[in-house]
């Protein structure tokens, strides 16, 4: 185990890091999260992208500070609970964990459409497992092979873009934009802006590594900065493209953007080629989300808040035990929901998670750096804000995550305070 986690810090350079994030950040929240941006504010989605941006900066941000002082797996829970206390840590790592398994669920359901739409459910049950088995063997997509996967994502998002552009649209119904989503009312930008947020959650791959293989500060800083940027761009770039050839009407209702853009074009015949694309691309970003919940699960189980069976270890030196749970019950969520609705609860989720862990930056940081520390504030005050613009089934299932998570990591610890 030492030696793998001494070659992967090798491997985490300064040229590293880039890919390391972006490999992570281009998924679902581009490839599918300009439908429910466009349902929550049609023509302003755009202006939701970059609250959304403006909330993964500060996340970012708090969570390098974070990962910096606290240096083991889960660094944000280790903040949280030092400097927050108990039951505020048991709650954001509650939803960090429920969020990240809606997400991959999320994630493999796309997957499964893009593969075999007629069988996404099976498809997507195969592609998590397969991704527990490669994360218990120890596999970790670094270097070279990040970068060929950053660019085979490029490569789909350029195709669809170019065929959006290249064709003119076909007419269709006067595009109607909801009156929540209207100019006067902010409720639908926050909306789409909160969707939109989990298109930069790969961030923690390199802001707070689940293994410790943490790359240079300034490293770290300059790519940080660079992909949530691309990010940004990629996703507004889509928004406009799609929005371009089927209309922001047909875009809200679109449960799989790509594929319908592709048909209403009259590109049908690309669609096996960008599917396939498209769903091996997000392959890396189902790994990240299960080292993602690794993290935070392998913080609880050092505290005490869960089952010290569940830290054994394979040969590879992977929990293999945490991530059979958790990719069971991704398995579980991903046969029972719709992408959207898994997106949404794992937006919310995490942006309830991240105002806990800017909460924790600002007292963290309270005798340190002037700007970070406001910038933790701002971060805590947007994800709130982002949270409660998400659908009510979305805020409803959080609130059970987040009364139930407790309770339970309660009756394990046998610690109330």
């Amino acid at each position: 185990m030492t030696r793998q986690v001494e070659t992967d810090s090798r491997l985490t350079t300064g040229r590293d890091a880039l890919p390391l994030a972006l490999s992570g950040m281009i998924g679902v929240g581009v490839l599918v999260g300009p439908a429910p941006a466009a349902a929550a504010a049609g023509p302003w989605a755009l202006l939701g992208l970059l609250v959304a941006l403006l909330a993964a900066v500060c996340a970012a941000s708090a969570t390098a500070f974070q990962a910096s002082s606290y240096r083991s797996p889960g660094a944000v829970y280790d903040c949280v609970r030092e400097r927050m206390g108990l039951l505020p840590a048991r709650v954001g790592a509650s939803a960090h964990i429920a969020a990240r398994v809606a997400a991959m669920a999320a994630i493999a359901r796309v997957i499964g459409e893009f593969f075999l739409p007629g069988g996404s459910a099976m498809v997507a049950g195969a592609a998590i497992l397969l991704v527990v088995l490669a994360a218990t063997a120890g596999l970790r997509i670094r270097g070279a092979a990040a970068w060929l996967w950053v660019a085979l994502s490029l490569a789909v998002i350029a195709l669809v873009v170019a065929i959006c552009f290249a064709i003119d649209p076909v007419g269709g119904p006067p595009v109607h934009v909801d009156p929540g989503a209207s100019p006067d009312s902010a409720v639908g930008i926050v909306g789409a802006g909160g969707v939109l947020f989990l298109a930069f959650t790969g961030f923690e791959r390199l802001t707070a590594p689940a293994h410790g293989d943490r790359a240079p500060w300034m490293s770290i800083r300059r790519a940080g900065a660079l992909s949530l940027v691309v990010t940004a761009v990629l996703s507004g770039v889509m928004i406009v493209a799609l929005a371009h050839q089927l209309g922001w009407s047909r875009l809200a209702l679109s449960p799989m953007p790509i594929r319908d853009v592709l048909t209403a074009a009259a590109a049908a015949d690309l669609v096996p080629l960008v599917s396939v694309g498209a769903a091996v691309a997000l392959l890396p970003v189902l790994l990240g989300a299960l080292e993602s919940a690794r993290s935070t699960g392998l913080a609880l189980v050092r505290d005490g808040e869960l089952p010290r069976v569940l830290d054994r270890t394979g040969p590879s030196g992977s929990p293999y035990l945490l991530d059979l749970i958790a990719g069971v019950a991704a398995v579980i969520v991903s046969q029972l929901f719709t992408p959207v609705a898994l997106m949404s609860f794992a937006a919310c989720a995490l942006l309830l998670h991240y105002a806990l862990a800017n909460a924790g930056t600002r007292l963290l940081l309270s005798d340190g750096p002037t700007w970070p520390m406001r910038g933790a504030c701002l971060g805590m005050g947007l994800s709130v804000v982002l949270a409660m613009s998400m659908p009510v089934s979305a805020m409803l299932t959080t609130l059970g995550v987040v009364v139930v998570g407790p309770l339970l990591a309660g009756i394990v610890s046998r610690r109330w305070k």
